[in-house]
């Protein structure tokens, strides 16, 4: 079944690879009426970006195909899957015979056992729990999402299931710093998955229980934008009193100023623009982008 969680899944791998590579998503496949969940083809140069996706990134190494799905794939779908990779793979190789063999990456929720077997897979080596290999002649792979660790480094992928995956996917995403890189790349596709369920209302207890488990989203996401709001509003007003006590502020402060979202610190530089001198206002920036360097 393809399904609205599907989408999640490819929107999850766009934003998460579309700065380390070429991401196409419902991708046409040459001489076929098919598309690819997600074609990637990695820019070189962008590896160590791809170090911070965890699993997802490692995925990412080498030009792949990424066909998730949110329940567990049959034996049938399975074969039509490589069916396709192999049309990819064919494509590539004629427009480019020193291109790199592409490799398909098949995402599953549950564990596929006819799949498995009818592939010949086997652990592959080096990665973690849930990720198997078939034949290299094929080079295909299986990532059987409910097998993987429960760990942040896995957490994008899982985050591309469905089910009861997803929602501890969720969870452990709800508990990330709000400054996590994961946050930048999974919010967006969440907020709008769950959108997409709430404008029609629920069709199964699952998206149902994904609208209730997401609502701290929702709230976070609402609360996050207006600090933001608060901080801009301060820092312009932080630049108006320095500048209406000591002329132009200098660029760099000025710089430091606008880039601060602590709306603690812009308070505190507020008040000693208003009441200290010239010179302690520019040593508590400086301490303060300082320390933000730091940290």
């Amino acid at each position: 079944m393809r399904n609205r969680f599907d989408r999640l899944a490819k929107d999850v791998a766009q934003e998460g690879l579309t700065t380390t590579g070429k991401v196409v998503t419902n991708a046409e496949v040459a001489g076929e009426t098919q598309h690819a969940d997600v074609w990637y083809e990695p820019d070189p140069a962008r590896a160590s970006e791809r170090e911070r996706l965890g699993l997802l990134g490692r995925l990412a190494e080498t030009a792949c195909t990424i066909e998730a799905y949110s329940d567990t794939p049959s034996a049938e779908e399975a074969r039509a899957c490589v069916e396709k990779h192999l049309a990819v793979w064919r494509g590539r190789a004629a427009r480019d015979r020193a291109a790199e063999a592409p490799f398909l990456w098949m995402l599953s929720t549950g564990r596929p056992a006819a799949v498995l077997d009818g592939l010949c897979t086997e652990r592959m080596a080096g990665w973690p729990a849930g990720v198997y290999e078939g034949p290299g002649l094929l080079r295909t792979a299986l990532v059987v999402l409910s097998e993987l660790p429960r760990e942040r480094s896995t957490l994008l992928i899982r985050l591309m299931g469905g089910g009861r995956v997803l929602r501890e996917a969720i969870e452990d995403f709800r508990r990330l710093p709000l400054d996590a890189p994961e946050r930048a790349i999974g919010l967006g596709p969440l907020l709008r998955f769950r959108a997409a369920i709430a404008e029609v209302g629920p069709a199964t207890p699952e998206e149902e229980e994904i609208v209730m488990t997401t609502q701290e989203l929702v709230e976070q996401f609402i609360e996050q934008g207006r600090t933001q709001g608060m901080a801009q509003a301060m820092a312009r007003a932080t630049i108006t009193l320095y500048e209406a006590r000591f002329g132009p502020m200098p660029p760099a402060l000025r710089s430091a100023v606008e880039g601060i979202r602590d709306l603690p610190t812009l308070e505190k530089w507020h008040l000693l623009a208003g009441t200290g001198t010239r010179e302690e206002v520019h040593d508590a920036i400086a301490a303060g982008t300082a320390a933000g360097r730091s940290s």
